[in-house]
């Protein structure tokens, strides 16, 4: 099978991962998959390359659209794709016009809170958790999806590769073709793994991986930290019991050097370690005795399956797909609550066995659902069911 995926991002996080690898997945199996990349994203670009994923790209997504999908048409012939598989919002819209003009069945991922209306042009819709899909099936039932018109430019690029807008708002029809497919990670490369920061031995490490936004919720981890720090200090007999706290932040984003003043003006930035964005975050994962999420509405959180596959003790905000990653393991909290955060934290701290009996039953559960065999053969199935659907498998113009 040929399988084209079509994204438009300028960053990396738990889409992209998810999706390069499981374009590395396909490759491994027999398949044939290429990317097209719908903005300038040189990290993306160098995974890829690392992967042996082959990709194509055009940059300025909004000033290109017209270019993009004669690109993208052009690709789709030369390679005789038999599956569009697209990832994010231009993204999708590019796939769906694509799709439409040549007769490929497209297949959408949506991993976001947020609606748009080209993703019920889809033929099959693949949510990376319930929650992701009872928030689109909403919007897909409210005015700002039914009563949507495309504007001047939009008609004008849809006329020209003959797509006819109508709202899908059959919402029997939308939940048929919808389907809830997990992120995926290659778990091998968790499993068992043995390299840690050694200089951080004589410390409770408490950590966080992730893009660094206020969506993400950093700024609740820094004031529990304070509000733990604090504690420890005023009192005698369990300082004298608990190892020294470092506090781990591994990522980058925009907000990064304020989140450093505010440790520097809180006193606590001895206690903080930045590491900025890292290619791989296993050596720091397998450091950390706890990890924490404090994602404001996280969709799935791709983070959580490393944490979970490298058998770690999580703490992570109740928020969005969350509680149907950790299912009754670990701990779960209220969303933008440091005085919970740190409470949470002193539970595992405190309490080793617990720590310990926490961090295996999230290893099991994530062997025994987000494996990535299993997430793999869903999608594959998608592919065959859309297929089977298709009237005519090549129309290539």
């Amino acid at each position: 099978m040929n399988i084209l995926h079509v994204i438009s991002s300028r960053g990396w996080g738990g889409a992209e991962n998810s999706a390069v690898y499981l374009a590395k997945t396909q490759i491994e199996k027999g398949n044939s998959a290429f990317f097209f990349i719908h903005s300038f994203n040189d990290k993306l670009i160098n995974i890829l390359k690392t992967n042996g994923v082959n990709f194509y790209s055009a940059f300025n997504p909004e000033r290109k659209n017209i270019y993009a999908l004669n690109k993208i048409i052009k690709i789709c012939r030369e390679n005789k794709i038999d599956i569009i598989h697209t990832h994010l919002g231009t993204g999708s819209y590019l796939g769906v016009l694509a799709g439409n003009f040549l007769k490929i069945p497209v297949v959408s991922t949506i991993n976001i809170f947020s609606g748009y209306h080209y993703y019920a042009l889809a033929d099959a819709l693949c949510f990376d958790s319930n929650a992701v899909k009872d928030y689109h099936m909403k919007y897909f039932s409210t005015p700002e999806y039914l009563e949507y018109k495309p504007n001047l430019i939009e008609s004008a690029v849809n006329k020209i590769f003959k797509l006819s807008y109508k709202t899908v708002n059959n919402l029997e029809e939308l939940k048929n073709k919808s389907h809830v497919v997990y992120e995926r990670i290659d778990e091998s490369h968790f499993i068992n793994y043995k390299d840690r920061l050694n200089e951080f031995d004589n410390y409770f490490n408490i950590g966080m991986t992730g893009r660094i936004d206020e969506q993400k919720g950093q700024i609740y981890f820094i004031e529990a930290a304070e509000l733990l720090i604090k504690e420890y200090r005023n009192n005698s007999n369990v300082k004298s019991k608990v190892k020294p706290l470092m506090f781990h932040i591994v990522g980058s984003g925009k907000t990064e050097n304020n989140l450093k003043r505010i440790t520097k003006n809180k006193g606590i930035a001895e206690n903080f370690r930045f590491w900025g964005y890292q290619k791989d975050v296993r050596k720091f994962v397998n450091t950390f005795d706890v990890c924490v999420s404090c994602s404001l509405n996280e969709p799935f959180g791709i983070n959580n399956l490393e944490y979970m596959f490298m058998k770690k003790p999580c703490i992570a905000a109740s928020s969005g797909g969350i509680p149907e990653v950790f299912g009754d393991t670990n701990i779960l909290i209220t969303p933008k609550d440091p005085f919970k955060l740190k409470e949470a934290i002193k539970i595992y701290i405190e309490n080793e066995n617990y720590k310990n009996e926490q961090a295996s039953k999230g290893f099991e559960r994530a062997k025994k659902v987000f494996s990535s065999d299993i997430s793999y053969k869903k999608i594959m199935d998608v592919y065959g069911e859309v297929l089977d659907n298709q009237k005519s498998k090549f129309a290539y113009r």
